[in-house]
């Protein structure tokens, strides 16, 4: 198996009296895609949002290419930067272009000069079948659209990980196959990646190993073909009963 990029250690996360996250353990390697999957209130997002620490942990360890985030000492504004996320509602900046939703952070973070930053803009929005939308106002635009913008824009930090929370919940059913086209696209490039998702087809087909998570625990972990043909642990089972058709 290639290098370890992402190792978590024995988190736990409560919320006011609620246990959300009961002692997570799992790495995630180098180019791997890891889907994790599981009913609403298992604590799919909650653990996708302590890989970068916009929710902390209460308890437990997250090394990143080898840095606690968990330690004090640690710069983590400065490791998010290599650590792209996409959001269910895309997060972009309402009060500017596509364009520069895409070159603001390169800008500004890697010190980027502008001409350089928006080559590599263009040639991203290309990438996810966005270019010819480059000034245009994001408003404008569909949830699909700027869904793509969104992946477009994480990308344009060159992260080493991809972290996606339900990427194409907020989109209409026609929109949703254009973004998974774009993630499955990365896949194939050797994108690390972690997918909250409750597109089991998609997860199928994309994922080298599914985490099915319940009641805070993980409960379940396999290659697609294990997870999805055959399910040990009883929920698993009565979970992927509501969502695949035989």
């Amino acid at each position: 198996m290639s290098n370890v990029i992402l190792e978590i250690k024995n988190i736990h996360k409560k919320f006011d009296d609620q246990l959300v996250l009961n002692g997570i353990n799992l790495e995630i390697h180098e180019k791997e895609v890891v889907s994790i999957i599981g009913s609403s209130g298992s604590g799919k997002t909650t653990l996708l949002r302590c890989l970068n620490l916009l929710n902390e942990p209460d308890d437990g360890h997250i090394y990143f290419l080898g840095d606690d985030l968990m330690d004090q000492k640690t710069d983590i504004d400065h490791l998010r930067m290599h650590m792209g996320m996409v959001f269910q509602s895309f997060n972009l900046f309402q009060n500017k272009t596509v364009l520069e939703n895409c070159t603001l952070a390169p800008i500004k973070l890697l010190n980027m000069d502008k001409q350089s930053t928006e080559k590599l803009a263009m040639n991203l929005l290309e990438k996810v079948g966005m270019r010819d939308f480059a000034h245009q106002a994001v408003t404008l635009l569909s949830g699909g659209q700027k869904q793509r913008v969104a992946i477009a824009r994480a990308l344009a930090m060159n992260p080493k990980i991809m972290l996606f929370d339900e990427p194409t919940s907020a989109l209409d059913p026609e929109m949703v196959g254009e973004v998974l086209q774009v993630i499955k696209k990365l896949a194939l490039e050797g994108m690390t990646m972690v997918i909250v998702t409750h597109e089991m087809g998609f997860a199928k087909e994309v994922s080298d190993r599914v985490v099915f998570m319940d009641q805070g625990i993980i409960l379940e972990i396999g290659t697609p073909k294990q997870i999805f043909e055959s399910p040990k642990e009883e929920r698993t089972q009565a979970f992927l009963k509501r969502f695949v058709k035989n």
